[in-house]
Formats: structure tokens, C-alpha cells, sequence
């Protein structure tokens, strides 16, 4: 499998042209010919995430946050990007694409969250195989019942095993 393999796989889920303006998504490191044949799956490229790759000899990472998302002046040693070029590691990252397609982002938490009758927040005009279609940023749903602030953010730490920051509000 190649590089190219997995981009196309991915493209298909998560098309990158659903990429929003200000995004940058898709292949940002590597060779689409190179072999893959263990791949590390992270939230952030990070200098760690490409240590780890490093370590269970990954040949490449795909991350949700651009390991490249404001223009780069310089590669210097200790960055994300110089260590994952020198170990000839190749980076894919799937962004807003993968935050508008149906069944990404966006879907999965609020599966992980046992929310139902999902709605589309904002819509945004993409292409999908040649046809004009509309996904959405972001998902309206509704709780079972009311909760607070607090209680909210306890229910999501508990679904989702992760620590959560929020602001706090005083409505239910």
C-alpha cells in the first residue's frame, strides 16, 4: 500500500475538497509513492506524535490538526515537521474536511455522546463526485433531559475518557 492509497481512502470518507478556505488539509509531508505499512493515528502532529511514529516504526501519520497550518519560514531540528522529513515519515492531515463529511467529526461525538436527531448547524456548499451537495459544521442535537454546566461537562468526560475545559453558563 502506498501513501496515495490512503490519501484516496480517506478522500472518499472525508472528500478534501470540503477543506473550508483557511484550512489546510491533505497530504503536507512526504511522497505519495512511498510504501505504508504501519501508520500512527493522531488528534496533533506533534514533535511526541512523531517520536511515537519514530518508535512503532510508522511510515506515515494521519493527524486531524494540520501539522502545517500557517506558512512555514523556516524547518528547523525540533520541529514536528523537520523530525517527520529526516525519519522520511509522511504526514496526511484530514481537517474541516473531515469535520463536514458525513460520519466524521462531528458525527462521531455525537454518537459518543448518545445524541440523536442530529440537524446541521452551518451550511456549507461542497463538491462530492462532480454534484453539488451541502454538509454541515457543526450538529444541533438535543439532550433527553436538561443538565447544567457542570453536570454537562462531567457527562462528556465520562463518554468520551478525556479531560474537558468549557465555559461555564448558568443555563441548563
Amino acid at each position: 500500500m502506498l501513501v496515495q492509497d490512503i490519501y484516496n481512502f480517506i478522500d472518499e470518507l472525508a472528500p478534501f475538497s470540503y477543506a473550508m478556505s483557511f484550512d489546510n488539509s491533505g497530504l503536507l509531508l512526504g511522497d505519495r509513492q512511498n510504501p505504508v505499512k504501519k501508520i500512527l493515528v493522531t488528534l496533533d502532529c506533534t514533535f511526541p506524535a512523531v517520536e511515537k511514529a519514530i518508535e512503532e516504526g510508522a511510515d506515515l501519520i494521519v493527524a486531524h490538526h494540520p501539522v502545517i497550518f500557517d506558512p512555514i519560514k523556516n524547518v528547523l531540528a525540533g520541529s514536528a515537521v523537520h523530525k517527520a522529513l529526516t525519519a522520511g515519515i509522511s504526514v496526511i492531515c484530514a481537517h474541516t474536511n473531515l469535520d463536514l463529511a458525513r460520519g466524521g467529526v462531528n458525527d462521531c461525538l455525537a454518537k459518543a455522546l448518545g445524541l440523536g436527531c442530529l440537524e446541521g448547524l452551518s451550511p456549507i456548499p461542497c463538491r462530492r463526485g462532480g454534484e453539488e451537495v451541502t454538509e454541515y459544521l457543526g450538529r444541533i442535537s438535543f439532550l433527553k433531559e436538561a443538565m447544567t454546566p457542570d453536570d454537562f461537562a462531567a457527562y462528556v468526560k465520562e463518554k468520551l475518557s478525556a479531560s474537558v475545559r468549557y465555559t461555564a453558563g448558568s443555563r441548563p
